[in-house]
This record gives structure tokens, C-alpha cells and sequence, in this order.
């Protein structure tokens, strides 16, 4: 079983607060819900106050060093992060356009109801 570290922890958790602060601040779309980004936020937070010398380490270090997780709004956005979350909202997009059934034509006799091909 794999187990992240600390550092990639905190990538993971800064890549999240960067992609879908730019979806809801640029696409206003949440793809996950306030409460999950809020989770991430605290846990990012937590664990750059925790793991101060790693986190200094991992990329973003400066736009995160005084972030208090409280908002996504001043977050810069490169082009690899807006990239992401453009792909990202593409697959959710996707995801909510479920094929539509069609109805197969079939004839019903009118005696007995069975249908006739």
C-alpha cells in the first residue's frame, strides 16, 4: 500500500486549493462543495504549520507561506493550474450529461397488447 508524504500531502492539497479557487472565482462552478474545500483548506494549513521545513520545500511555498485557508480569492493562477481546472471542468461537464433514453418504437396490437416487430 502507498502512502503519501508530507510533502506530496502538501502539494496535493495546494494543487486542490488552487484549481477549484480558480473554477469558483473564474467558472463560478463548484465541483466539489464549500464544506470539502474548507476540510482541505484546514488540513493544508494544519500541516504547513506542522511541517514548516517541508512545506517551505513544496511548490507554491510563497503564494501559501501566511495563507490562512480561510479564502481562495487572492490565489494566483499559472497556466498549469488553470489548464488543470479547465480539464477538470470539462470531465465534470461530461459527467452531468447523461444519455438520454429513447423510447423503442413498437407497435401494440390492439386485441391483446403484445407488441408487434
Amino acid at each position: 500500500m502507498y502512502t503519501q508524504t508530507i510533502a506530496e500531502k502538501i502539494k496535493q492539497r495546494r494543487r486542490q486549493m488552487l484549481v477549484h479557487s480558480y473554477l469558483y472565482y473564474n467558472k463560478d462552478v463548484n465541483i466539489v462543495s464549500d464544506a470539502k474545500w474548507s476540510q482541505w483548506a484546514m488540513e493544508l494549513v494544519k500541516l504547513q504549520a506542522e511541517y514548516p521545513e517541508e512545506s517551505k520545500r513544496v511548490e507554491f511555498a510563497d503564494m501559501f507561506a501566511d495563507w490562512d485557508g480561510s479564502s481562495g480569492a487572492f490565489l494566483k493562477f499559472g497556466e498549469d493550474i488553470i489548464s488543470c481546472a479547465e480539464r477538470l471542468y470539462e470531465s465534470s461537464q461530461k459527467v452531468k450529461e447523461k444519455p438520454k433514453l429513447v423510447k423503442p418504437l413498437v407497435k401494440k396490437s390492439k386485441s391483446n397488447s403484445i407488441p408487434l416487430f
